[in-house]
C-alpha cells in the first residue's frame, strides 16, 4: 500500500442517512466548467525542461479543446473502437498528455491499456523495441504538447453524453500498481472508482478537522490561487490525482518539467511557481532536510504532504518545525483512504482515520493491527476498493500499524504483511522502522533488512554517493562507513525485537554497479533487491559462519578462554562490552544464540582434539554456565587444562544463600504500628498485565465491583497501547481501559529502589494499595536461578517492602509454579498429595532454574511473613492452556504447541506423555479462579502463607485428546520413545528444520517425559483449599478435544 492518500474513521451519517455520490464523469466536468468558467486556471505546465524556460497556463478551455482535438486525431488514426473492451495503451514523457490521452479515450470509448500503442516522439524506439516484440501490435506517434494545445475555437466538438449511472462499472483506465512487494501489476480502475475520489470533500469530518490530503484547498472560487506542485509520475496513480483533484475539486496544479529531482531542482521550482502545497517521496524530503534553502522552501508552503513510504523520525522532525507534514495513503486499488490531521506536537507520523470512512483495525497480535475495511451500505460512494473488487464483503489491505501509546485515534504505519521477516526459528519482524531510521543518518540513501528464514538479520545499505567517479569499495573504506553509522543503527535496532536487531558485522554496503531498484513511488522493490543480490546475502551468512568457526586460542590459560569466549558472544549479541562476571542471559543472549554458541564451541573443540568430551557442550550446559567466567571453567574442564578445583556449592547452599540475601535484614514492624483497616474497594497493583496471564487477570479485576483501582506495573513505556492491543486481539473490552481513574500503566524497573519511581508516585502507592498481584517473571526453563535474580528477585523483596510501609499493609499474592514442587516425594507419614502448604527444602522444586527461582521467591513471601509480618499468598500455577473463548491464541512457542507443530512436520503425533497428566487450566477460567481467591473475603486467610494449587482437579490423558489433533492433521500415533527417537536422529539440525519441528529446541525436556523424569508431576496434588476459596475452580471439568480443537484452529499450524 502507497503511504500517499488520505485515511479512515466512524462517522454519524449525513443529514437523511444518505451518503449520496456527486454522479459526475471526468470528461463532462471539463466540457460543462469549459463552458461555463472557459478561463478557469487548470494547471500550469512547464514551457521546456528547465525551470527558467517558464510555465504556461493551461485554462478548462484549452483543456476541453484539447481532449476534443486529441479524441479526432485517435478515429483518425485507429477508427471507433470495435468492441466493448478495445485498449489502447500510452507511452509518454511526464507530461499534461496523460490526461489529455485519458479523458479522450473516455469520449470514444477505449480502455487505456494495450493493443494499440499511442506515443510521444521522445519515445519512439522505446516503442519501436516493444512494437518488435509483440507482432499484432499498431504503433502511432501522438502530437506534441504544443500541438496538442495549440487548437483555437475552429476546434470541432466531440460529444459526449454518456452519464455517470451508464458508465460508473466500465473501465476509465487501467494503471500499473508500484511493485513495491513484486512484479507491478495492470489495475483496472473504473469510472465509479473516480467517483469516490470526487466525494472526497464531502466526506463528514469533525468539526475544524482537515483533511490529510488537498482536499481543505477545494474552491468555488472562479479564479483559484492555491496551486499544488505535481512532482510524481503521470503513469502512477500518485500523479494522476493532480489531475483530478483539479478537475474535480477547483485545486490547480504546477506540472514539474521532466526532470530528475535533486534539492537545487525543487528549490527553483518552488521559488519560481510559489505552490500552496505540494507532495513529495520520503527521499526527496530527506535530502531537502539537510538543506537550509531547502527547510526554507518547504516551510514557505502551507503544508507538505509525503508519501510513498513512512519518513524517517529525525527528518520529520526537523521538517515539522517549518511546515506542516501531511501523511495521505492509499494505494493503486484503493484510491484515496479518508484521514485528517493529527492533533497534537510530534504526531505528524501518525493517521487519524475519519470515522465516516468505517475503518476497522483488527489485531493480529504483536501490538500490530492490519488496516481492513468493511463493505457497509454505501462503500460504492465512499470506498474505491469495492469498485475494484466488487465481489469483495471486506478489503484486508495487509498494511500493519501501531497505536499511540496514550491516544488510541493515531496509528503509525509499521509495514506491510508481505514483508513481515519470518526467521528460521519462526519469530517475526517488520523491517520498516529500523530500515526508516537507518535512511535518516546523512550518508545513507536505502537501507535494506535482509533475513528471511535465516538465523539472523542482515543489513543492506546504499549509500549516498556524492561524487560518482570516486571509489569507495574497498574493506577499509566500508568498515569506516559501518563505524560511522553504527550509533544510528544501534539505535535503530531498539525498534525491533532482540532476536531481529542487527550486529555490526552483518551491515554491507550495496554495489555501485546495482543501484537498489525503485517502484514509481521511489520505494524500495524489496523482492527485486533480494533477488539481485541473492549471492552477497549468501556470502555475508557465510562470512558470519566463518567467524563464527573459531579456532581455540593457541595458549590455552585462563585469560586466553576466556578473552576468546568474549570474542565469541560479542559476534553473536553485537555487544563489545560484555565483562567476565555479567549474566549473559541478562545482557540479552537468547535460546538461538545459546545453540550456537554450543555448536561453535564443539566444532572448535572437535578440530583441536577427538579426545575431548564434546557432549559436556551442549546447549543445557551452556545454560548452567552463564557468564563468561563460568563457561571458561566449563571448556579448561573440557580441555582438560582446567585450573585447581575448588569444592562445589551445592545446590541448597546456593538457594540457601539467595533466601538469605533477600531476608536476613527484614524485622518485625514497630510496636503499636497502625495498620489501617482493609478498605471497601481493592487498590490493585498488578505486575505483567501485558503477558497472556496477566491480560485476563487485568480484565476480571476491572470487572469486579471490589476492585477501585489497578495500578498496572511494567517495564516498557508503550504498556498502554500494548494492553489495548491485547484486549482486542483477545475480543475483551478495551473500554474499561478508558478511564484513568480506574485503571493506570506506569513504567517501572523491578530491581531499582522504590521501582524507579519518584517519592510522589510511589508515596500514591503507599496511602492507596491494600492488594498487589506480582505475576511478571521470565519464562525460560534453561536459563539459571542467577539469571532470575535481577530483576525478578529483587522485585518480590521491593514488593515486601513497598507492603511493610504501606498504609494498609498490602497483601501480597505472588504466582509462582508448580515446578516449586515438581519433585515432592510422599512423606514417611502417609501423605500422598502434594500439600498446599509452604515448601521448606529447595529438593521438592524441580533442578531447572525457573523453578528455582520460583522457590526462592516463595520463601521470601515465607520469610516476609514470619519475621515482618507481610500477609502473602502463593499462587502455584500449573500448565495454563490457551483461552476458551475463539479469540486469543495459546502461545504458539510453549511445548504444547511445539510438539503439535513437530508432529505435523513428521507426520507422528505421541501417543502419550510418559505418564505426565493433563491437568491444564484455560487462561481465561485461570484469571477469574485468581481473582476469585484474592477479592473473595470468606477465602481471606487465617493462616499466612496461604497456598493454592491451581491446576486442574478433573485430571485426563494426553490420549483422549489425540483424536482432536488426528482431525486437523495426517498424523500417526506412535510411543513418545519413538517420536522422540526421531527428533534425536537429527544431530545437527538446520534453521529449517528447527522451524518446522521447533521440539528441536526443547530435547531435553521431552527427555525428561520419555524417561519419566516428570512422573513425579502425576503425583496427586491437593487442590482442596483452591476449591474452597472459587467456584469457578470447584466447576472445573477435564480438558476436552472440543478445547483441544479451538487451541488447534488458534494455532493454524
Amino acid at each position: 500500500m502507497v503511504s500517499f492518500f488520505d485515511s479512515p474513521l466512524h462517522p454519524p451519517p449525513p443529514p437523511g442517512g444518505a451518503f449520496k455520490a456527486p454522479g459526475r464523469l471526468l470528461v463532462t466536468q471539463v466540457d460543462a466548467v469549459a463552458e461555463r468558467s472557459p478561463t478557469r486556471r487548470f494547471g500550469l505546465i512547464p514551457n521546456g525542461t528547465e525551470v527558467e524556460n517558464g510555465f504556461r497556463e493551461v485554462t478548462f478551455q484549452d483543456l476541453s479543446r484539447a481532449v476534443d482535438a486529441m479524441a479526432w486525431w485517435i478515429v483518425e488514426a485507429l477508427g471507433m473502437p470495435t468492441t466493448k473492451e478495445e485498449t489502447i495503451a500510452y507511452l509518454g514523457n511526464n507530461d499534461v498528455r496523460y490526461i489529455v490521452f485519458i479523458l479522450a479515450c473516455h469520449k470514444l470509448g477505449y480502455t487505456t491499456a494495450c493493443t494499440h500503442l499511442l506515443f510521444s516522439q521522445e519515445k519512439s524506439q522505446i516503442a519501436s523495441r516493444i512494437k518488435a516484440l509483440s507482432g499484432k501490435m499498431r504503433t502511432h506517434e501522438v502530437p506534441s504538447v504544443t500541438d496538442t494545445f495549440g487548437h483555437r475555437s475552429g476546434t470541432k466538438r466531440f460529444d459526449f453524453a454518456r452519464t455517470y449511472d451508464e458508465m460508473v462499472n466500465k473501465i476509465a483506465f487501467m494503471i500499473h500498481s508500484s511493485g513495491t512487494t513484486g512484479m507491478p501489476k495492470p489495475v483496472p480502475l473504473t469510472h465509479g472508482f473516480l467517483g469516490t475520489m470526487d466525494y472526497g470533500p464531502s466526506m463528514p469530518r469533525p468539526a475544524g478537522r482537515s483533511s490529510s490530503f488537498f482536499n481543505d484547498l477545494a474552491s468555488d472560487d472562479p479564479s483559484p490561487t492555491d496551486l499544488v506542485l505535481s512532482s510524481t509520475p503521470y503513469f502512477h496513480l500518485m500523479g494522476l490525482v493532480s489531475f483530478f483533484e483539479s478537475i474535480f475539486h477547483n485545486i490547480p496544479f504546477v506540472a514539474s518539467p521532466e526532470k530528475l529531482l535533486s534539492v537545487g531542482f525543487l528549490i527553483d521550482l518552488i521559488r519560481h511557481t510559489k505552490p500552496t502545497a505540494t507532495i513529495l517521496p520520503p527521499s526527496i524530503l530527506e535530502d531537502m532536510s539537510h538543506s537550509e534553502e531547502g527547510l526554507a522552501c518547504l516551510g514557505s508552503m502551507k503544508f507538505v504532504c509525503y508519501g510513498g513510504a513512512p519518513l524517517a523520525p529525525e527528518v520529520g522532525d526537523r521538517l515539522s518545525r517549518y511546515t506542516e507534514l501531511r501523511s495521505p495513503i492509499g494505494s493503486s486499488e484503493m484510491g484515496i483512504i479518508s484521514s485528517m490531521v493529527p492533533e497534537g506536537e510530534g504526531n505528524w507520523g501518525y493517521f487519524e482515520w475519519t470515522p465516516a470512512y468505517h475503518v476497522d483495525m483488527q489485531p493480529i497480535g504483536d501490538g500490530l493491527y492490519e488496516l481492513v475495511l468493511p463493505r457497509v451500505e454505501h462503500s460504492l460512494v465512499i470506498h474505491g476498493i469495492f469498485h475494484t473488487f466488487p465481489q469483495l464483503k471486506e478489503y484486508r489491505s495487509k498494511d500493519l500499524y501501531t497505536r499511540h501509546p496514550s491516544n488510541p485515534r493515531l496509528w503509525r504505519y509499521h509495514g506491510r504483511l508481505d514483508d513481515v521477516i519470518v526467521l528460521s526459528n519462526g519469530e517475526k519482524l517488520s523491517p520498516v522502522s529500523l530500515e526508516k531510521i537507518v535512511e535518516g543518518h546523512p550518508s545513507v540513501h536505502r537501507a535494506l533488512l535482509v533475513g528471511q528464514r535465516r538465523f539472523q538479520t542482515c543489513l543492506l545499505i546504499e549509500p549516498v554517493i556524492d561524487d560518482p567517479t570516486s571509489d569507495a569499495t574497498d574493506e577499509r573504506t566500508e568498515e569506516e562507513f559501518v563505524e560511522s553509522i553504527w550509533p544510528v543503527v544501534q539505535a535503530a535496532n531498539e525498534t525491533v525485537p532482540q532476536y531481529g536487531q542487527v550486529v555490526k558485522t552483518m551491515i554491507r554496503l550495496s554495489s555501485r554497479e546495482k543501484p537498489f531498484k525503485l517502484t514509481a513511488k521511489g520505494t524500495t522493490q524489496r523482492h527485486a533487491v533480494n533477488q539481485d543480490y541473492a549471492g552477497e546475502i549468501e556470502e555475508i551468512y557465510a562470512a558470519q559462519d566463518r567467524r563464527m568457526s573459531v579456532a581455540l586460542p593457541s595458549a590455552l590459560t585462563r585469560e586466553g578462554v576466556s578473552a576468546y569466549l568474549q570474542g565469541i558472544i560479542s559476534t553473536l549479541t553485537g555487544k563489545s562490552d560484555i565483562r567476565p562476571s555479567d549474566d549473559l542471559y541478562g545482557l540479552g543472549l537468547d535460546s538461538l544464540q545459546a545453540i550456537q554458541l554450543s555448536k561453535t564451541l564443539k566444532s572448535s573443540v572437535s578440530a583441536y582434539s577427538s579426545q575431548c568430551p564434546v557432549e559436556r557442550l551442549q546447549v543445557q550446559n551452556i545454560y548452567a554456565h552463564p557468564t563468561v567466567d563460568a563457561l571458561t571453567d566449563l571448556l579448561l574442564g573440557v580441555l582438560d587444562q582446567s585450573a585447581v578445583q575448588t569444592a562445589p556449592v551445592t545446590r541448597a547452599e546456593r538457594i540457601a544463600q539467595l533466601i538469605s540475601k533477600y531476608t536476613g535484614d527484614l524485622h518485625a514492624p514497630p510496636a503499636g504500628a497502625q495498620v489501617a483497616p482493609p478498605p471497601a474497594r481493592s487498590t490493585v497493583i498488578l505486575t505483567g498485565s501485558t503477558g497472556s496471564l496477566g491480560t485476563y487477570i487485568l480484565e476480571e479485576l476491572l470487572r469486579n465491583p471490589r476492585v477501585a483501582k489497578v495500578y498496572c506495573f511494567n517495564r516498557s513505556a508503550d504498556a498502554a497501547s500494548r494492553q489495548r492491543a491485547g484486549f482486542e486481539e483477545k475480543g475483551l473490552s478495551t473500554w474499561l481501559l478508558d478511564d484513568p481513574g480506574q485503571v493506570e500503566f506506569w513504567q517501572v524497573e523491578f530491581g531499582a529502589r522504590q521501582f524507579g519511581l519518584p517519592d510522589e508516585r510511589y508515596g500514591e502507592l503507599l496511602g492507596r494499595v491494600d492488594l498487589i498481584i506480582h505475576n511478571a517473571w521470565k519464562v525460560n526453563f534453561n536459563h539459571p536461578v542467577s539469571s532470575f535474580e535481577d530483576p525478578h528477585l529483587r522485585g518480590v523483596r521491593g514488593f515486601v517492602d513497598l507492603s511493610t510501609r504501606s498504609r494498609h499493609r498490602a497483601h501480597l499474592a505472588f504466582v509462582s509454579s508448580v515446578s516449586t514442587i515438581g519433585a515432592w516425594q510422599p512423606t514417611d507419614a502417609g501423605v500422598t498429595a502434594v500439600p498446599e502448604e509452604p515448601m521448606a527444602s529447595v529438593a521438592t522444586a524441580l533442578a531447572q532454574g525457573y523453578g528455582e527461582s520460583k522457590f526462592v521467591g516463595e520463601r521470601i513471601c515465607v520469610e516476609a511473613w514470619a519475621r515482618a509480618g507481610v500477609a502473602s499468598s502463593i499462587l502455584r500455577v500449573g500448565q495454563i492452556a490457551g483461552p476458551d473463548s475463539p479469540r486469543g491464541v495459546w502461545n504458539p512457542h510453549e511445548w504444547i504447541p511445539a510438539l503439535v507443530k513437530s508432529s505435523k512436520a513428521s507426520g507422528k503425533v505421541p501417543s502419550d506423555l510418559g505418564g505426565y497428566p493433563v491437568d491444564w487450566v484455560s487462561v481465561d477460567s485461570l484469571a477469574r479462579i485468581i481473582t476469585e481467591l484474592l477479592l473473595n473475603p470468606r477465602c481471606n486467610r487465617s493462616t499466612y502463607p496461604a497456598v493454592f494449587h491451581l491446576v486442574n482437579p478433573s485430571r485426563t490423558s494426553w490420549a483422549s485428546l489425540v483424536p482432536a489433533i488426528q482431525a486437523r492433521y495426517p498424523v500417526q500415533p506412535v510411543p513418545l520413545t519413538e517420536w522422540l527417537a526421531d527428533l534425536q536422529a537429527i544431530p545437527d539440525p538446520s534453521d529449517q528444520e528447527v522451524e518446522a519441528k521447533p521440539a528441536l529446541k526443547l530435547l531435553g525436556f521431552f527427555r525428561a517425559l520419555a524417561d519419566n523424569d516428570a512422573a513425579v508431576l502425576s503425583a496427586d496434588i491437593s487442590v482442596d483449599r483452591a476449591k474452597e476459596g472459587s467456584p469457578t475452580m470447584a466447576a472445573l471439568g477435564p480438558v476436552s478435544c472440543a478445547q483441544m480443537s479451538n487451541w488447534l484452529a488458534q494455532w493454524d499450524f
